[in-house]
């Protein structure tokens, strides 16, 4: 009888039966190793009979999958020297038909008074249903590994623990190599740990979205790392649970820095072309303006002037002379005035001869000629000696334009024009009074076109501010240095 200290005893039946219907195959050696018992799961286990296992040698029955022989011998020795008298292990084994198969082994020895071994029980669970799952997840997961690796573009897994409360999980050699973060700086930490500070609002703000939404976001993150400047497309991909919750959020990035970095130079080498095709334009319709002024002057105002002085000697001739004379003179005087005038208009100032405050001053005197507008200019003849040659003349074409424009739709009765110096830039504003335009509408026209391009030629900034009804303010900046005492454009912020 076997006594129980919970509820008296248990027979051997009872307790034969109890093991004939474990679900763990039961296995008892002797202390030579031969099965001295052999229950009905073991022999489904492994497909031998209890008749054909017992009296034969776990060696005999070649249980053992060659693989694990040397690791089961040592754990049975183990058992039989006494150094082992319990333990737990798992090792590839042999069915009778030679199928290998994966067991779990819980291994038990009972011990005589003197120490001796007298018999093993070992009781066998086959896993290889399960191990096989396990090799194979652990295969899948290598791939997986390998995959994610060996992806060019960064990628990370991040953990949510809350709205801004994001921590990275993992992270893949391409995301280290982008960034010049390692796995110890990035693995456990939040972003706010790990990216820059310039990043953490967007970064949050993105992430925040994909979890409130459970959609995908896609954003543009320029970012300072160790590894420098980058520009990156990043792509959030929100993972969810069971429940539907945003459990963790699966990022990539697409490294677009080098493109950036082509097209900002691109985009210069383009502006660089339009300068130069915009001073070239500017430059034939000086030249061209300069041709027809010459043309007007020299030829028609001379043939007129003649005209004039022939008419005069008329008054010795029969003639209604008084009448004839005064209404050709008064013809020819207008004639002679409006060419000069046009030729002001057109040709570029005498840049040798003349300062701008003088240019200036004859501009505006030509204006109020039409004694259409008042114009107050506030021109220092100090500054205006100091500004070289190509300065001069952007800023009195600018000028000159802008009173056309005035004239022509402004309608206005006074003008303030400004010259003013203050540190690198130099500016230029021209203020009326007239009925202004809507300024949030495209401004068009060739005036204004070539107001801008003559301003972004010396890398200068053109701005109109007007109202309907309330005027109008142009205020023209030009960065400038000082050389020989003398202001010069500064045509590239690194100069």
């Amino acid at each position: 009888m076997v006594k129980s200290s919970l509820h008296g005893s248990i027979d051997e039946l009872s307790l034969t039966f109890h093991v004939e219907n474990c679900p763990l195959g039961v296995i008892a050696l002797n202390n030579s190793l031969e099965v001295i018992y052999w229950s009905s799961k073991a022999a489904e286990i492994f497909g031998w009979t209890k008749e054909e296992a017992v009296g034969r040698s776990i060696e005999d029955l070649q249980l053992i999958h060659k693989e694990d022989v040397q690791t089961v011998t040592d754990v049975l020795e183990g058992i039989q020297n006494g150094s082992i008298q319990q333990n737990q292990f798992v090792n590839k084994n042999y069915t009778k038909s030679g199928k290998a198969l994966y067991c779990e082994w819980y291994n038990s020895a009972l011990k005589d008074g003197d120490g001796s071994i007298m018999n093993v029980l070992s009781l066998v669970h086959d896993i290889t249903d399960q191990k096989k799952s396990e090799i194979e997840l652990e295969r899948r997961t290598q791939q997986l590994e390998m995959i994610y690796n060996s992806t060019i573009d960064p990628m990370w897994l991040v953990n949510v623990e809350g709205l801004n409360k994001y921590r990275f999980e993992n992270i893949n050699e391409s995301f280290t190599q982008v960034t010049g973060l390692p796995r110890e700086k990035v693995i456990g930490f939040t972003i706010e740990e790990v990216l820059p500070v310039t990043s953490h609002e967007l970064v949050n703000t993105k992430y925040n979205e994909a979890v409130q939404t459970g959609m995908v976001i896609d954003y543009t993150e320029v970012a300072v790392h160790p590894a420098g400047k980058k520009v990156g497309e990043i792509r959030v991909i929100p993972v969810k649970n069971k429940r539907g919750d945003v459990i963790k959020i699966v990022g990539i990035a697409h490294d677009i820095s080098e493109k950036q970095m082509l097209q900002e130079n691109l985009d210069k080498e383009r502006d660089e072309v339009n300068k130069k095709i915009t001073a070239a334009a500017i430059k034939g319709q000086e030249i061209e303006r300069n041709n027809v002024s010459r043309e007007l002057h020299d030829n028609i105002n001379q043939v007129l002037t003649t005209v004039k002085l022939y008419v005069e000697l008329c008054a010795t001739e029969s003639v209604n002379v008084k009448e004839t004379l005064q209404k050709c003179t008064v013809l020819l005087n207008e004639t002679i005035n409006e060419i000069r005038s046009l030729s002001k208009r057109l040709s570029a100032p005498v840049l040798t001869d003349v300062s701008l405050h003088d240019s200036f001053r004859d501009l505006v005197e030509s204006v109020q000629a039409t004694k259409e507008v008042k114009i107050d200019l506030y021109v220092s003849p100090a500054i205006c000696k100091l500004i070289d040659a190509e300065l001069h003349l952007a800023i009195y074409r600018i000028a000159q334009e802008q009173l056309t424009n005035i004239l022509k739709h402004a309608k206005a009765t006074k003008v303030a024009i400004k010259l003013t110096k203050k540190g690198s830039l130099l500016c230029l504003s021209v203020i009326d009074d007239g009925i202004g335009f809507d300024a949030t509408q495209k401004i068009k026209g060739l005036g204004i076109t070539n107001m801008i391009s003559r301003a972004s030629l010396l890398n200068g900034t053109l701005n109109m501010d007007s109202t309907s009804g309330n005027g109008c303010r142009l205020q023209v900046c030009f960065p400038v240095k000082m050389y020989n005492g003398k202001c010069y454009p500064m045509l590239h912020k690194n100069n």
